[in-house]
């Protein structure tokens, strides 16, 4: 089958397929403003004005928003000229302590002879903490010399991303009690914001009060409404456009992304997902429209690709669950679902062209997984 064309929907490309507008350039563009976020930038102008200092935990699932907020945090400071640190906490990070002092360092943008002669006190600590060889470091040393130097650059913000990674390293208690001694010693102009899992808060909690204890605010992003939905799925297609004048979801209308956003569970990132899926098939088969027939037959074909690549045998899955009622898809014990189709099976099923019974939209459901409660 040929590459799918764009052009019919009025559009250059795919605007779904860099899902995640992880870049300073596109965070703000693409940006959906929740209540949360006014009291998040809230914080932030008291910071900016030294009025007070903060510490913030944002909470959520993988595609719930974290990296976003963070991203729009330094793009505020870069824009404002105030010191900003930002630093992901990734699966191959060996030494955060000693990525977090790189980090201050190039922020500082000291060098040439200002940086051997005349550099202050906090910036030749962090220096040291930079270029230490022990793993084995003193953390309240450590952390006061981070606290330092936000203090003299304040305002001042240190932004660290996906800390639940820190889970999995040696290092996890001794970064922990550094980041303790950062937030004891940091003062009004600065603020300390990062992610994390829900599960890696709550091991938090279990084994680390101290350090939970000083979080100002935890944030728990909740999942999208349709209308958010529907407004980050127009800003996406509009950076694409080609044709003005079109409705702002041209190929798709409200209730298809309705669809998608219960589908997605309201998680920002997997509505793209899908969102992706539907229109590569839509203008692959040269649909005019995206409409629940086209997304039907999408979401099936996305789903035997995902069983031909995993060949899972204790996979469950039907078209019924993955489409129109996805809620109940989730709450089904694995004993009470039916012994998972062959792969050949799944294949004839998305020939025998599903379409014709598109179903309505899922009956919205209370407990887990209502908006402003992440799935479990």
């Amino acid at each position: 089958m040929p590459a799918p064309s764009y052009e019919r929907y009025g559009l250059v490309s795919n605007p779904f397929r860099d899902l995640a507008s992880e870049s300073l350039e596109d965070v703000e563009l693409f940006h959906v403003n929740l209540e949360l976020d006014r009291l998040l930038e809230t914080m932030r102008e008291e910071v900016f004005a030294k009025e007070n200092r903060a510490v913030v935990a944002l909470v959520g699932l993988h595609g719930a928003g974290k990296t976003e907020r963070l991203l729009l945090t330094a793009a505020e400071a870069k824009a404002r000229t105030a010191f900003s640190v930002y630093f992901d906490v990734t699966t191959k990070t060996t030494w955060v302590t000693k990525g977090v002092a790189s980090a201050v360092v190039a922020a500082a943008h000291f060098g040439g002879f200002k940086q051997l002669f005349s550099a202050p006190k906090w910036f030749r600590d962090i220096v040291a903490v930079q270029k230490a060889k022990e793993t084995a470091y003193d953390p309240v040393r450590t952390g006061r010399a981070i606290a330092s130097a936000l203090n003299a650059n304040a305002p001042a913000f240190l932004l660290l991303n996906d800390l639940h990674n820190l889970a999995a390293t040696k290092e996890r208690v001794l970064f922990v009690k550094t980041l303790q001694e950062i937030i004891d010693g940091i003062k009004p102009g600065v603020m300390i914001m990062f992610g994390a899992f829900p599960s890696f808060m709550l091991q938090l909690a279990r084994e680390q009060t101290p350090l939970t204890s000083r979080i100002n605010r935890t944030v728990v992003l909740p999942r999208l409404s349709a209308d958010e939905a529907t407004l980050l799925i127009a800003k996406k297609l509009l950076a694409k456009r080609l044709v003005e004048g079109l409705d702002p979801l041209y190929p798709f209308d409200k209730d298809v992304v309705t669809k998608l956003n219960l589908i997605a569970f309201g998680n920002p990132r997997r509505l793209l997902e899908l969102t992706d899926a539907a229109l590569e098939f839509g203008a692959a088969h040269r649909s005019y429209r995206v409409d629940e027939e086209i997304l039907r037959t999408a979401l099936v074909e996305r789903k035997v690709k995902e069983i031909d690549r995993i060949m899972d045998e204790s996979f469950s899955w039907s078209e019924d669950t993955i489409f129109d009622d996805p809620a109940h898809a989730q709450s089904v014990p694995p004993s009470a679902t039916p012994a998972s189709p062959t792969k050949a099976a799944v294949a004839s099923a998305s020939v025998a062209s599903p379409t014709s019974a598109a179903g309505s939209l899922p009956v919205s459901r209370s407990g887990p997984g209502e908006r402003g409660v992440p799935p479990s």
